[in-house]
């Protein structure tokens, strides 16, 4: 058995997969051995195939479906051996030392954690890569940064704090280490969700049954954030319209009655709201990509809500899931 199984899962963005795939190939398994699996998302490209020749050790497991990032996560964990699983986006650069303080550091704690660590851009630019679950209070970026002003006031009124560790709600899974056996008492991350809050929702899970997720911020992985969701227009505005469609199927399965109800409430006026707001500016300048996937998002998420009312569902079109519910 490897000590880690790294699984990767891809969509097109060859050029950062494949510097993320030759830092991994620069392991020398003196530290620990490990295992790398690579879940392409149907690329429908043949340069998949290329990285798949160029590096032989490492396993390809080509989906016929593009089923999500939950879906393709859980099928490359379902071929995993290792102790424990490492899930990282296609645009990280990991080097092994700092693999290793992260399996040192978190082989102190129990193994109901979830663990993650720092991610910076190649030009020094931090990563959110943690945060809290959502609520009524979070839910926009305004509000968020108005509770992040007001949580470093609190900081500094409070004394020193541990620059080693903290226990947010949830950790991001471009950077998610799991016990394997955790993962698979958790059964994966939950398939409902296409793209987006797959993590938050494992992380909610796991303080379910007694576990928490951890921060190492003494630990920095590079990570280049965008690389598989930027690709085109189309791509583009597919991901950003998903983080809206998840934060609704999140709220959906973690709330409850009054709560449930006024978040929904409030995030459908707020995403409709905002969005009619850049319907007409996208239409006119409609050959400036970033005003015109505002108003392809917008026209997006009001076939979701049209769809979601007749289905009942909060569920998302693209799911793995959504054709059995459909049907």
């Amino acid at each position: 058995m490897a000590d880690l199984s790294v699984i990767i899962v891809s969509y097109k963005g060859w050029e950062r997969l494949t510097k993320c795939l030759e830092a991994l190939h620069s392991f020398t398994g003196n530290r620990f051995t490990s295992e790398v699996i690579v879940v392409d998302n149907n690329s429908e490209d043949q340069t998949i195939y290329e990285l798949e020749k160029r590096y032989p050790e490492f396993r390809f497991i080509h989906s016929t479906v593009n089923g999500g990032y939950a879906y393709a996560c859980n099928m490359g964990a379902g071929k995993a051996t290792g102790k424990n699983l490492l899930i990282l986006n296609p645009d990280t650069v990991a080097s092994e030392d700092k693999i290793e303080k992260l399996l040192d550091a978190a082989a102190l704690y129990p193994d109901n954690y979830i663990f993650s660590c720092r991610q910076v851009n190649e030009k020094g630019k931090e990563s959110k890569a943690t945060g809290s679950f959502p609520d009524l209070f979070n839910l926009t970026g305004f509000q968020r940064s108005l509770s992040s002003l007001l949580n470093d006031c609190i900081k500094k009124n409070t004394g020193p704090q541990d620059q080693d560790i903290s226990f947010p709600d949830w950790v991001s899974g471009s950077v998610m280490l799991i016990n394997r056996g955790v993962f698979q008492k958790l059964n994966g991350f939950d398939e409902d969700f296409w793209m987006y809050f797959e993590d938050v929702d494992l992380c909610n899970r796991i303080r379910n049954i007694g576990g928490k997720a951890a921060f190492f911020w003494n630990i920095m992985i590079e990570h280049n954030h965008g690389g598989s969701t930027r690709v085109d227009l189309k791509t583009t505005s597919i991901t950003k319209t998903e983080v809206c469609i998840s934060k609704h199927l999140y709220i959906n399965k973690h709330k409850t009655g009054t709560e449930r109800f006024f978040i929904q409430s409030f995030l459908i006026v707020n995403y409709l709201v905002t969005g009619a707001l850049m319907v007409l500016p996208g239409v006119i300048l409609f050959f400036v990509p970033l005003l015109f996937v505002r108003t392809v998002i917008f026209a997006r998420l009001i076939s979701y809500y049209v769809h979601s009312i007749l289905r009942r569902s909060w569920i998302s079109p693209r799911a793995i899931k959504y054709c059995a519910e459909k049907c």
